[in-house]
Parts: C-alpha cells; sequence; structure tokens
C-alpha cells in the first residue's frame, strides 16, 4: 500500500497541470450545461417537466423486479465501454486530443444541465432528487473519466515528444497507459452498479418524500 500510495502520488504531481486542464473542460461543461437550462424554450420545459411527472409517478410504484435493472446496467455498462475505449484509442493520436477534451466536456454538460433543470424547477425539492440521482455514481465515475482523459492527453503529448527522441521505448508506455485505462474502465463498472441498483433506492426515497402526488 506504501508503494502504490507513493506511485500515485508521484503520478499526480507529474500530472497535476493535466489535472487541473481536465477538471477545468469538466467544470466549464458543467457551467454550460446549467446555463444552457435559462436557454430551453418554454414548450421543450414543457414536455421536459411532463417527462418528469411521469417519472416520478413511476417510481410509486417501484420494485426491483420491474425496474429492468439487468437491461439498464447493460446499457450503462456499455455505454462506459465505448467511452473508455474511444479515450483510450484517442490516446494513440496528437489530433484525437481535442475530441478526448470534447467528450469530457459533454460528461460536465449532461451533469450539469440535469442539475440546473431539477433545481430551476423544483428547487430545493430538485436539488435534493439531483444529489440522490447523480452523486452516489457520480463520485466513482467522474474522477475515472477525468483521470482516463488526463492519461490520453498526457501519452499524445508523449507521443508527440517522441518524434525527436524515437529512442524512448513506446511498448512500456503504452502498456502502462492502457492497464491506467482498464482500471479507470473498472472503476466505472463499480459505478454502473450503483447507478442502476443503488442511487434508484435513494431516488425512490427522495421521491416518496418530497414529490408525492396529492
Amino acid at each position: 500500500m506504501d508503494y502504490f500510495r507513493k506511485n500515485l502520488f508521484n503520478y499526480i504531481r507529474a500530472n497535476i497541470v493535466g489535472y487541473f486542464f481536465i477538471l477545468l473542460v469538466f467544470v466549464g461543461g458543467v457551467v454550460f450545461g446549467a446555463l444552457a437550462v435559462k436557454t430551453l424554450p418554454d414548450e421543450q420545459k414543457t414536455e421536459l417537466i411532463g417527462y418528469l411527472q411521469i417519472f416520478f409517478q413511476g417510481f410509486t410504484v417501484w420494485s426491483a423486479e420491474s425496474w429492468g435493472s439487468t437491461e439498464l446496467f447493460a446499457n450503462v455498462v456499455f455505454n462506459h465501454i465505448k467511452t473508455v475505449g474511444l479515450i483510450w484509442l484517442l490516446g494513440f493520436t496528437v489530433i484525437g486530443m481535442p475530441l478526448v477534451w470534447f467528450i469530457v466536456f459533454t460528461r460536465g454538460f449532461v451533469i450539469g444541465f440535469t442539475v440546473g433543470f431539477l433545481v430551476n424547477e423544483y428547487i430545493m425539492k430538485g436539488l435534493v432528487f439531483a444529489l440522490a440521482a447523480v452523486l452516489p455514481h457520480s463520485l466513482l465515475s467522474v474522477p475515472a473519466v477525468i483521470a482516463a482523459g488526463v492519461a490520453a492527453t498526457s501519452f499524445s503529448l508523449w507521443l508527440a515528444r517522441r518524434r525527436s527522441n524515437p529512442k524512448t521505448t513506446l511498448g512500456y508506455e503504452a502498456i502502462g497507459y492502457s492497464v491506467l485505462c482498464l482500471t479507470m474502465l473498472l472503476i466505472l463498472l463499480v459505478a454502473a452498479v450503483v447507478e442502476v441498483y443503488i442511487s434508484p433506492l435513494f431516488m425512490k426515497f427522495v421521491v416518496a418524500m418530497l414529490f408525492k402526488q396529492p
């Protein structure tokens, strides 16, 4: 454990600029997502509110058997695999870095829009529900996506610098980069379990407490 902590600290310290930049991209996505709520036409807001009402009503009769968690879990896992796989592939190209940043930005945008819309329409009730729906799995998935984005960016920059020093070992760096991305994917799989099997329990509790139908 001491060896692991030491290497983790050294890795983060060596990539502190990359983490700051990618985190800035993610926060920018959250901010833009929250601001996008204000630009929605009234018709779309009304339609989204209608979907939410149906969603809240569905939770009143929710059960583990009726939720269809197996299919949902498969979809979430597949999306995580696509995300990390695409980031991993883009890391092997220098021109793919902006796309990596776009993926991180999009992840932040979705979270910002979701939380922003709920808070904008339901104020404190929306904030509590957003925390129950988004926070549990995001505590794992967001750091994992950010770490994968930093790894891809760092590896792409390393490839660019390697052109001036072709004697550096590509295989060793590529394996290390791939192992890190695989580790982040495993974390995302744990996040998928939380998102599908645990977060709905918090969401149902919040709906039952705050969104009771008259």
